[in-house]
C-alpha cells in the first residue's frame, strides 16, 4: 500500500510517500520511502524563488524552483505532482496512490482519534479555523488540493493534534475564567499531539515498559513551536499549550504565555487584534528577544558576544524548566523519564542539559558525552540516574501513517 502524508502549513509543506506492507506493521518505525519539502521561511532562497528539497534512497536533493508567488494550494499541488513528475519522481502517477493522510491541527472537542475525511469533517476543520487560525485554513487547503489532484475515489484521513490531549482531566483543561467560556468551546485543547503520542510509545518501548499503566513521562516537544506533556500510562494528563498553539512555553517566534493584561495594555494604546496576533506568532520569542534570530543554532554562537542573544536562549531555558516543573507537579511522583523530542531536542545538547540541571535533586543524571553526541532513540542517562533521559527522533509522519492504517483496517 501507498499512503501520502500530507502537513500543509503557511509557510511549508512537507510530503511524505510510505510504502506499507500488506501484513502487520512492524514495530520498528518505518521511514518515509521518498519525501518532499517546501520551506518558504528558509533563509537561503533564492529571490523570489522556493527550492523544494527532495529526499529519497539516494539522499536529498533540491528540485528546480518554484515561485514564491504560488499560493498555499498551488505549492500543496506542486509538491504532491514531484511525487511522479521530473527526475526526482518516484511513482509513475497519481493512480499508484492508494491514500492520503493530513496532519491537522485543532480538532476542538469533536475528535479523540483519527478520522476519514467527508463533507462533515471538512466543515468541522473550516469551522475550528476560528481556534487556530494560522493551521486549520492550511490544513483545509492541503485535503482540497489532495483532493484535486487524486480524485474523490481516493479515501484520505485527518489526525488531528489536539486529539491526544482529549484525556487531559477537567481541572488541567478548564480555565478559571467566567463557566460561560466552557459553552463557548474556550478550554486548553493542547497540540503537538501527534508526536507526543508516538514518543510516549517509543519510550515505553525502549524502556521495556509497553503497555505499563504506571509508566510516568515528561515529554518535550522542542522545535518551530515547543511544548511539554505529562503522561500516566501513555494518557496525556497535563500539556502546557492550551486554547492555542500561543500558550506555555518560549519558542522560536510565538510569546508563550503572556500576562494578558499586556494584551489589553497594548489594545488600549491602540493596537489592533491582528497587530497583537502578528507580534505573539511572528515577532516574539526567540526572534523577537534576540531582534535577528529564532533559531537556536544561530543563538548559541552569537551567545558569546552578543547580550540579547544571552537573554533570548535564558527566558528559553527558564520557561523550560518551569514548565518541566509544572508537569512534575501534575505526575505527583517523579517521572520514570523525562523525553526529548524535534529539532531543537535533537540538535542542541546544551538545551538538554540546561534542562536536566535542576532535577538533580531527583536523582536525574545526565552522561555528558552521551549527550554531546546525542545519538537518537537513546539512553543519554548515566547508569545509576534514577530518571532516564531520552532522545527520540520525531516522526510524525510515520505515526500519522500507522493512524491511518489501522482505521483502514479496521474498515473505517
Amino acid at each position: 500500500m501507498k499512503m501520502v502524508v500530507l502537513n500543509a502549513g503557511s509557510g511549508s509543506q512537507r510530503c511524505s510517500l510510505f510504502e506499507l506492507p500488506a501484513g502487520p506493521l512492524p514495530d520498528e518505525p518505518m521511514k518515509p520511502s521518498w519525501e518532499a519539502k517546501l520551506d518558504a521561511t528558509a533563509p537561503d532562497q533564492p529571490p523570489g524563488k522556493i527550492v523544494p528539497m527532495i529526499r529519497d534512497a539516494n539522499g536529498e536533493v533540491k528540485a528546480e524552483p518554484m515561485d514564491a508567488a504560488l499560493s498555499t494550494a498551488q505549492r500543496t499541488e506542486a509538491l504532491l505532482h514531484l511525487l511522479w513528475r521530473g527526475p526526482h519522481g518516484t511513482v509513475n502517477g497519481p493512480e499508484e496512490i492508494d491514500a492520503v493522510a493530513h496532519r491537522v491541527v485543532h480538532g476542538g472537542a469533536d475528535y479523540d482519534h483519527a478520522v476519514k475525511i467527508d463533507a462533515q469533517v471538512e466543515a468541522n476543520v473550516e469551522r475550528l479555523a476560528g481556534f487556530a487560525p494560522l493551521h486549520n485554513p492550511n490544513n483545509l487547503t492541503g485535503i482540497r488540493a489532495a483532493q484535486k489532484v487524486f480524485g474523490d475515489a481516493k479515501p484520505q484521513f485527518a489526525v488531528f493534534d489536539t486529539a491526544f490531549h482529549r484525556t487531559l482531566p477537567d481541572a488541567a483543561a478548564t480555565y478559571a475564567g467566567p463557566h460561560e467560556w466552557l459553552d463557548q468551546g474556550i478550554r486548553r485543547y493542547g497540540f503537538h499531539g501527534t508526536s507526543f503520542r508516538y514518543a510516549s510509545q517509543r519510550a515505553a518501548q525502549l524502556l521495556g515498559r509497553r503497555n505499563d499503566p504506571e509508566l510516568r513521562l515528561i515529554l518535550c516537544h522542542l522545535g518551530g513551536g515547543c511544548s511539554l506533556c505529562a503522561t500516566i500510562g501513555g494518557r496525556s494528563i497535563d500539556t502546557t499549550m492550551g486554547f492555542t498553539p500561543l500558550d506555555g512555553l518560549a519558542m522560536c517566534t510565538r510569546s508563550g504565555a503572556v500576562d494578558p493584561g499586556i494584551l489589553i495594555y497594548l489594545l488600549r494604546q491602540g493596537r489592533s487584534a491582528d497587530d497583537l496576533e502578528k507580534i505573539l506568532n511572528k515577532e516574539s520569542g526567540l526572534k523577537g528577544l534576540s531582534g535577528f534570530s529564532g533559531d537556536t543554532r544561530v543563538l548559541f554562537p552569537a551567545a558569546r558576544s552578543d547580550r540579547r542573544a544571552r537573554l533570548a536562549l535564558g527566558v528559553f531555558i527558564h520557561r523550560l524548566r518551569a514548565g518541566i516543573g509544572q508537569m512534575l507537579a501534575s505526575l505527583g511522583d517523579p517521572p520514570h523519564a523525562l523525553v526529548f523530542t524535534d529539532a531543537i531536542s535533537e540538535d542542541e545538547p546544551g538545551i538538554r542539559a540546561a534542562a536536566c540541571e535542576p532535577f538533580a535533586f531527583l536523582g536525574l543524571a545526565l552522561d555528558p558525552e552521551k549527550n554531546a553526541a546525542s545519538p537518537l532513540d537513546s539512553d543519554l542517562a548515566i547508569t545509576a540516574s534514577t530518571v532516564r533521559v531520552l532522545l527520540i527522533q520525531s516522526r510524525e509522519a510515520w505515526q500519522i501513517a500507522r493512524e491511518c492504517r489501522s482505521l483502514m483496517d479496521h474498515g473505517r
